[in-house]
């Protein structure tokens, strides 16, 4: 149980260290000026924990516990990229398809991004509960 809670913790604080960085200062703009008219005035919180919370538990289920005693995080970064790229996928593809106003371009930096930012949460986690161990 030590070893879950600190691969949550630790995928998690990345998670949120990695897209606090790339929404708050790196990619901002380029959202705010894509998205303009879909953007509500005021933002809604909750749905972000409720993301945030969910997915770093399937990071931990799904990317690290099948790795906890892996001495290198190869496939751990490698299987978080494929869990960010389907999940996000899923999500861009699906705004795209369905939304008439949903950039193109946004869609395909933000299904990068989930992809990248998956991967590295994924080896945070893993990192931190070999360091618990």
């Amino acid at each position: 149980m030590k070893n879950v809670m600190s691969a949550y913790i630790g995928g998690l604080l990345g998670f949120l260290i990695l897209d606090g960085l790339w929404l708050g200062l790196i990619a901002k703009d380029s959202y705010t000026q894509a998205m303009a008219g879909l953007m509500r005035s005021e933002v809604h919180i909750w749905p972000w924990v409720v993301f945030y919370s969910l997915y770093c538990l399937a990071i931990v289920q799904l990317v690290i516990r099948p790795q906890f005693s892996a001495r290198q995080g190869k496939g751990v970064l490698l299987n978080g990229a494929v869990l960010g790229a389907a999940a996000y996928g899923a999500y861009n593809m699906t705004n795209y398809a369905l939304l008439a106003d949903w950039p193109l371009g946004i869609s395909l930096q933000d299904w990068a991004w989930g992809t990248v930012v998956t991967s590295f949460s994924s080896y945070c986690g893993w990192r931190a509960q070999r360091l618990a161990s």
